[in-house]
């Protein structure tokens, strides 16, 4: 079981991890962020505009290295009243058993796993650890620190960079992390879940100004846009059943693309939209269902 702080960890992290895609844009800052550092610094800024970035930083990066020091010297995490140590001090900790080398450390996994053929792309199942030892670049990291206690302390702007995300997600590789991977599927699916929802949601109240007979009658005139024609169409689906009206009308755009059970598409009547995430959630559960009734 993984440390409690693996898991705050794993919450920050995912979240610095997308804001990463928008960021380093040369130093362009957010205009109405007061506490902005102007482009004119060179600065290569992470994600301006992501409110209480140096406080997501500061969280991860805390939880990360105690729960790697806690797991590498049991004990040093802490002081002897028990509380945890600053991140600045985790990193001394680390530093003093592994020496860095140019600001970095590299501790080997106690357990390194055996190589296994990379996972096929879009698996599930991809490997948390691809290398035998954690990359700590040390000096990156407490220029984080250091970046982050303006903004943190009402003192000024934050002047947290690319580099500062990129060193704190190289942590997840630690064998008491390894946590991201499945957190952000966990957000994937819950995101795949409300939007669901949502949609069956607009159906249903679709469906209640319609009345019954007219989603009736729409159903008999219902044409599958996608019928099968061995030129223009070879993969085309049948229409499946709508599970918010009922009606054999759910026009199949494909299937989800893990398990390739459930289909996704838009009802022709009730204009219900099941999503690929939505259809690839339910083919896993589906999936599941079928393993615990071999």
């Amino acid at each position: 079981m993984k440390d409690k702080r693996a898991e705050q960890f794993a919450r920050c992290a995912v979240v610095l991890a997308a804001a990463l895609d928008g960021a380093g844009d040369g130093g362009s800052v957010d205009p109405g962020d007061p506490f902005a550092v102007p482009a004119s610094t060179g600065a290569d800024l992470f994600a301006p505009s992501l409110a209480g970035r140096e406080g997501i930083f500061d969280q991860a990066l805390s939880n990360g290295l105690a729960a790697i020091v806690a797991f590498e010297w049991p004990g040093e995490e802490a002081k002897r009243n028990g509380r945890v140590l600053p991140a600045s001090e985790l990193l001394k900790v680390i530093a003093g058993h592994v020496p860095a080398t140019d600001g970095i450390v590299l501790i080997p996994d106690k357990h390194p796993l055996p190589e296994a053929p990379q996972a096929d792309e879009g698996s599930l199942f991809q490997p948390s650890r691809l290398s035998p030892h954690t990359r700590i670049d040390v000096a990156t990291l407490q220029s984080g620190i250091d970046a982050s206690q303006k903004a943190r302390h009402g003192r000024g702007a934050g002047t947290l960079q690319r580099r500062h995300i990129e060193a704190l997600l190289d942590l997840d590789g630690h064998e008491s992390l390894g946590v991201m991977g499945e957190e952000q599927q966990d957000r994937i699916q819950q995101a795949a879940q409300r939007e669901d929802a949502a949609s069956q949601r607009r159906a249903f109240e679709y469906l209640e100004r319609i009345g019954e007979d007219e989603a009736a009658r729409r159903a008999d005139q219902v044409v599958n846009p996608n019928t099968y024609h061995p030129k223009h169409n070879p993969d085309g689906q049948d229409l499946d059943t709508c599970p918010v009206c009922g009606h054999e009308a759910l026009c199949v755009e494909g299937l989800d693309p893990v398990f390739g059970r459930i289909g996704y598409g838009q009802c022709l009547v009730c204009t219900y939209t099941r999503t690929p995430d939505a259809a690839e959630a339910e083919g896993f559960a589906e999936h599941l269902a079928w393993i615990m009734n071999r």
